[in-house]
C-alpha cells in the first residue's frame, strides 16, 4: 500500500529543465544575471564598509564570523557616513534613496526565486505570496537588472 503523500507526488508532472526550449535560454539566463548582480552588489557594499573601515582606522573585518545581512550592511554604512559627514546630510539622503531601491529590487528578487512557475511567450509565469499568477516579462527582468546595477553603482559613489 502506498503512502498518500507518494501517490500526490507521482501524479505531479513536472518537466525539467533540460527539456526548456532554445527560446527560453535567454530569460534561464536573465534570472541568474539577476541573481548574481545581487550577490555582486553584497560584495561591493562589504568591500565599500572594509575600505572606509581602513580609512578611519578600524581594521576589523566585515562580518567575521557570519556573513551580514543587507540590512546590516546598510545600517553600518549609514553609520559610518554619518560619523564622516557629520555637516552634510546629502549622503545620507541618497543612502535612504538607494535603500527604497534596494528594497523594491529586493522584492522583485523574492518574487523571482521563490516564486517562478515556468517560461511563457515573452516572459514566465510567477506566484506572489498570496498565491496570485503573475507574469514577468523579460523586458521587465531586463529592467530590474539595470537597477540593480544602477543602484550598486550609486552606492559605490557615496
Amino acid at each position: 500500500m502506498r503512502g498518500v503523500g507518494v501517490h500526490l507526488v507521482s501524479d505531479v508532472n513536472v518537466k525539467p529543465v533540460s527539456e526548456y526550449a532554445p527560446e527560453d535560454a535567454a530569460l534561464l539566463c536573465s534570472v541568474g544575471r539577476l541573481i548574481c548582480a545581487w550577490t555582486m552588489l553584497e560584495q561591493s557594499l562589504e568591500a565599500k564598509i572594509g575600505m572606509m573601515r581602513d580609512a578611519m582606522g578600524d581594521v576589523r573585518t566585515v562580518g567575521a564570523r557570519t556573513r551580514p545581512s543587507m540590512s546590516k550592511l546598510m545600517t553600518e554604512l549609514r553609520t559610518m557616513v554619518a560619523m564622516r559627514d557629520r555637516r552634510n546630510a546629502s549622503a545620507l539622503t541618497e543612502i535612504s534613496a538607494i535603500e527604497r531601491d534596494m528594497q523594491r529590487i529586493d522584492r522583485f528578487r523574492a518574487l523571482i526565486i521563490q516564486g517562478f512557475q515556468q517560461p511563457e511567450p515573452g516572459g514566465f509565469a510567477c506566484r506572489d505570496l498570496r498565491n496570485n499568477q503573475i507574469h514577468v516579462s523579460l523586458d521587465q527582468l531586463e529592467g530590474e537588472i539595470s537597477a540593480l546595477e544602477e543602484v550598486a553603482q550609486r552606492l559605490l559613489a557615496v
